[in-house]
């Protein structure tokens, strides 16, 4: 197959860098290790360059490196006109929805199979923010998805989300590792990208700041990073160390207690699942989309937006050391159906179908 991706967030983009962007590199990768074609188009940043991860895989940046959202719109607005020229020479195009930034792709269902991937629902939490401002791009998700005939979703809470109904896929991660591997931790964790809103930092910032007696260290990269460090200007026992990768993320996440994702609204939480698989427990909101960490044993919820309740649930755990052991055990045998590799083919085996249609 010939394979067009469109989703404006990237692995290094300063502004976004989340999940999403993660899944598309580690399903093509292995895509493209099997043959098939792919171009990625991504939403343009400071020292963004074209370049290829193999010779199967490519990404292609587009857009203004100015500032977000003058870099976000802009890509909207290139890649739905670069599309009108280059969409009959792919066999499938896959186009990530985010109401910010539509491309409109199933204009060209008629030449080529189209598909639309939702990984996020945010719902009122758009007007919240922006209020007034926010009413097109609330109109947007609500409206725009309905207008694809392939769909995929990250999991099946977004199908009730949208009233829609498309083909579950989960995300996955790429590393697991056994029991006897599990460290007893230093401090608490926060892993993801800094948007304070929908990640819940200010809860966590909230709840963290009465618990002198244990650290509370942030990593990762966004568009917040300076508002969210004079947030934690004058708190001691909370630190934030920037956006890891690699061996460095695997070691953070190795050396923590337990993580916390306070969000106000998510798709999956491939964190969620990256803790799971080195044996971590997780503390959740309690929204639909990260309830399967409870159901699946590997963490406990707190009433979402309520940084007190935060604060109980953490000193619950922080006093119940055979529980995290427990729960990180859960963590290990739920991370290992959902790796990568066994992702990847279920991706490959969708597209696959769709084109045969």
């Amino acid at each position: 197959m010939k394979i067009l991706h469109l989703i404006y967030d990237h692995v290094n983009n300063p502004w976004v860098g989340g999940g999403g962007a993660v899944r598309v590199y580690e399903i093509y990768k292995r895509l493209s290790e099997r043959g098939h074609v792919i171009t990625v188009i991504s939403g343009n940043y400071p020292g963004a360059k074209d370049y290829k991860v193999n010779d199967n895989f490519e990404y292609k940046f587009v857009g203004s490196q100015k500032n977000y959202i003058i870099s976000t719109f802009s890509y909207a607005f290139y890649t739905n006109r670069l599309l009108k020229d280059i969409h009959k020479n792919y066999d499938v195009i896959v186009e990530d929805f985010a109401p910010w930034n539509p491309i409109f792709s199933y204009k060209f269902e008629e030449y080529t199979k189209v598909i639309l991937q939702i990984q996020l629902y945010a719902g009122l939490e758009i007007l919240k923010k922006y209020n007034i401002i926010g009413v097109p791009f609330f109109l947007i998700e609500k409206f725009y998805p309905k207008r694809f005939k392939n769909i995929i979703v990250v999991n099946e809470v977004l199908n009730k989300k949208f009233n829609i109904n498309g083909y579950v896929i989960p995300n996955g991660v790429d590393f697991t590792v056994e029991n006897n591997a599990v460290f007893d931790g230093k401090y608490l964790g926060y892993l993801g990208r800094v948007d304070i809103i929908q990640k819940g930092l200010d809860i966590a910032v909230n709840s963290m700041k009465n618990i002198p007696d244990v650290d509370f260290i942030v990593a990762g990269n966004g568009k917040d990073k300076d508002k969210f460090i004079k947030l934690i200007k004058n708190i001691p026992n909370i630190k934030y160390v920037g956006k890891l990768s690699g061996e460095d993320k695997i070691n953070f996440i190795k050396n923590t207690k337990f993580l916390l994702i306070p969000s106000r609204f998510e798709g999956q939480g491939i964190v969620a699942l990256e803790a799971a698989a080195m044996g971590k427990p997780v503390i959740v909101s309690d929204i639909p989309e990260l309830k399967y960490v409870v159901e699946n044993g590997f963490g406990i919820s707190f009433k979402s937006g309520d940084s007190v309740d935060l604060k109980r649930k953490i000193l619950f755990l922080l006093e119940q050391p055979e529980l995290i052991k427990e729960m990180g055990k859960k963590g290990i045998e739920f991370a290992k159906n959902f790796t990568w590799d066994k992702i990847s083919k279920i991706y490959e085996n969708y597209l696959l179908t769709v084109l045969q249609k």
